[in-house]
């Protein structure tokens, strides 16, 4: 009877204590850094796989940096370059080909500072990314994914013009809300496989965009009091393109009527690849 007892009660002790080193290697770290307003930085993050959120700090010139993850699935580093305002996020999944991290909860939460002039560059291998990058202070953005989700949205104006936006995704849904309150003045989108969603909502001044599109359907929203100057570059036989009979046929290029070079509107060049491309001008 006693051996019995022993013998049922080990597979309890191995139980708890696997969920005991379980909880144990969940590493939770928030790196808090406070900068001048007007300052000027440079943020890099390097992201194997994680959930992804990116949003303005209350804190208007403090940048946060919150990461939750499995100690024994991934590691991370980060440098902060003071002389050369530079801060780099690298975070790494450590075994590729072991699944057993994906019962834990991978996280990665940036609050990014307002007032501080923000040149921000974001490579993401799998993951799901939900940016909200309104009311910051952005000079120039780029964002490279390879899996995953993707949201992106400027819900209010960016403090300052943005002189370049760059995205470029390989598979997966993307959705751009509002892209045009980033104030960029040009803007490269490149979606390879999968759902992409654009609305250009919220432009004010001039702007260029090229969109490049392989397989998937695409909606682009453009509101109508801005001036729109298209150019679709090609016809597949596989592509379904739908232009607004706003946009009238002038040589290469089909014209709003209020565009103008000089003011707002936005020179738009598409390469439809595999799929349905609809544009909407309302």
């Amino acid at each position: 009877m006693k051996m019995r007892r022993i013998a049922l009660f080990l597979p309890f002790l191995l139980v708890s204590s696997s969920l005991l080193m379980g909880q144990e290697e969940i590493i939770r770290k928030r790196h808090n850094y406070e900068f001048t307003p007007g300052e000027n930085l440079e943020l890099e993050l390097e992201i194997d796989a994680a959930e992804v959120t990116l949003s303005p700090n209350p804190h208007e010139s403090e940048l946060s940096v919150y990461l939750e993850f499995s100690e024994t699935a991934f590691d991370y580093d980060i440098d902060f370059d003071e002389h050369n305002h530079n801060i780099s996020v690298n975070f790494e999944k450590k075994h590729w080909m072991n699944d057993d991290d994906g019962e834990y909860k991978t996280e990665i939460e940036v609050l990014l500072p307002r007032t501080v002039l923000l040149d921000l560059d974001c490579r993401i291998k799998a993951g799901e990314i939900d940016m909200e990058l309104g009311d910051l202070s952005l000079k120039r953005f780029a964002l490279r994914t390879w899996a995953g989700e993707v949201m992106i949205s400027f819900d209010q104006a960016n403090r300052v013009s943005m002189r370049s936006l760059s995205l470029n995704t390989k598979v997966g849904e993307t959705r751009l809300k509002k892209l045009g309150n980033a104030r960029f003045r040009h803007a490269e989108i490149n979606n390879g496989i999968g759902q992409l969603d654009v609305d250009f909502s919220g432009l004010v001044e001039e702007a260029t965009a090229d969109v490049d599109l392989d397989i998937g359907a695409t909606d682009i929203f453009i509101p109508e009091e801005v001036g729109v100057k298209l150019s679709v570059h090609k016809f597949l036989f596989l592509s379904q393109v739908n232009i607004p009979h706003q946009l009238r046929k002038r040589g290469s290029y089909y014209v709003s009527d209020n565009y103008q070079d000089d003011e707002k509107s936005v020179l738009l060049k598409v390469k439809p690849g595999i799929g349905d491309l609809r544009i909407s001008y309302h």
